[in-house]
């Protein structure tokens, strides 16, 4: 087992509206259904996805070991579901979807403890098995409470929009990027099958936390993805110039009222989105970061140009929410043994 289900499982959990189209579907038969019952032998919490072993029933016959994915364990951790919920010999019922890889491989959607207790393993596909995860479980009334007191304008953490009515949108991609998109294998070229994060502008799509930190004539965005920091320059003589091209580029910031503008440029990443798509060194990010009146929610919109790439500028949007008491976790990638 490796990490080549990492691209789907982080697909999966958030309407990304320019990556991979068959995304779980490629790999996982999501129109049949399965539950697994049996013994538990191994099992490895860690990003980016928990993993668990389990020796099946047998009916009749010999006995099966089947490897089952889930999502990551710091997504898992927020509905209270830790490593602690099961150990090795326990007996539990996991119901998800059959890979289209290999015949003894699912993802696993739901699992039933022997306790009697049924907990997600991958909350947005939860309530097709009859769940609906609750998400913020693991905040303490005492860390909420701290938070609200502490928390000033856009300087917070920040969750995804898990109810974002995020309009889906169609790139219109160059030939040469489609050509580019075709000879992309996602089971060998994958950078995160390498533990290799992420470059910017996809790196700030996905369903992690973010935290904005100030720091005079510097802000700190802090991505729990990958445990990314990136620096804004907000001095008004900031410039890339002489600035060596990096994954996540040079950015530069400045405050239109109550909406942090961020340009960003210099991006040495090769990949645009999930399905491979092959980016220039010129591409180039606007983003909008947006505070509402009560600042409970933070509006995203970000226009991405690449000549190379797109045949026009990509619009893209979506928001995030502020929980109190919420915390950026170590994310700490680990290629599987």
């Amino acid at each position: 087992m490796n990490l080549r289900f990492f691209l789907l499982v982080l697909a999966s959990a958030l309407p990304m509206a320019v990556r991979a189209h068959h995304a779980v579907g490629a790999f996982f038969d999501t129109s049949a259904p399965m539950t697994l019952n049996g013994i538990v032998t191994s099992m490895q919490w860690r990003n980016p996805h928990v993993l668990l072993s389990i020796e099946s029933d047998s009916d009749g016959g010999e006995a099966q070991m089947w490897q089952v994915e889930s999502g990551g364990p710091t997504l898992l951790r927020r509905l209270g579901v830790t490593a602690e919920i099961a150990a090795v010999g326990d007996r539990v019922s996991i119901s998800g979807y059959p890979s289209r890889v290999d015949p003894r491989e699912m993802i696993g959607v739901r699992i039933e403890l022997a306790d009697g207790r049924t907990l997600p393993m991958f909350p947005t596909l939860a309530a097709r098995f009859g769940l609906q995860p609750q998400f913020g479980v693991h905040i303490t009334e005492e860390a909420a409470a701290a938070d609200s007191l502490s928390a000033s304008g856009i300087f917070r953490v920040w969750t995804y929009g898990r109810t974002s009515d995020r309009p889906a949108v169609e790139p219109a991609y160059t030939e040469q990027a489609l050509a580019g998109q075709a000879q992309y294998d996602p089971l060998v070229d994958d950078p995160a099958l390498r533990c290799i994060a992420a470059g910017m502008p996809l790196v700030m799509d996905n369903p992690f936390p973010i935290e904005f930190t100030d720091r005079g004539d510097e802000i700190l965005l802090a991505l729990e993805l990958w445990d990314i920091e990136r620096t804004i320059h907000m001095a008004v003589s900031a410039s890339g110039m002489g600035h060596r091209g990096t994954p996540l580029g040079f950015s530069t910031g400045r405050w239109e009222g109550n909406t942090l503008e961020v340009a960003t440029t210099d991006i040495d990443w090769a990949i645009f989105d999930d399905a491979g798509t092959p980016q220039s060194g010129q591409v180039r990010s606007f983003e909008r970061f947006t505070l509402s009146d009560d600042e409970h929610r933070l509006d995203y919109e970000v226009t991405i140009t690449d000549s190379e790439t797109l045949l026009e500028p990509l619009e893209l949007r979506w928001h995030w929410d502020w929980i109190p008491g919420e915390a950026l976790q170590h994310y700490g990638c680990t290629l599987e043994e």
